[in-house]
C-alpha cells in the first residue's frame, strides 16, 4: 500500500505542476484531479498505517 500511496502522490504532484505551469489538459481540471489523487494517496497511506501499526497495538491490547 505504501507504494500505491507514493505513486498516487507523485501523480498528484504532476497534476499540480501542470496547473502551475499554465498548461491545460483538454478534458481534465488539473487542480481537481490533483486533489483527488492526493486524497487517494492519503487514504492509502492512512489505511496502511492503521492496518499495520495501530491495528496490531489494538489487537495486543484486547488479547492482554
Amino acid at each position: 500500500m505504501d507504494v500505491l500511496a507514493l505513486i498516487l502522490a507523485v501523480a498528484a504532484m504532476v497534476m499540480f505542476v501542470f496547473a502551475a505551469s499554465g498548461r491545460e489538459l483538454r478534458r481534465f481540471n488539473e487542480i481537481a484531479v490533483g486533489l483527488v489523487l492526493l486524497t487517494a494517496a492519503l487514504i492509502c497511506q492512512f489505511t496502511s498505517i492503521t492496518n499495520t501499526h495501530i491495528g496490531r497495538l489494538a489487537l495486543r491490547a484486547r488479547q492482554s
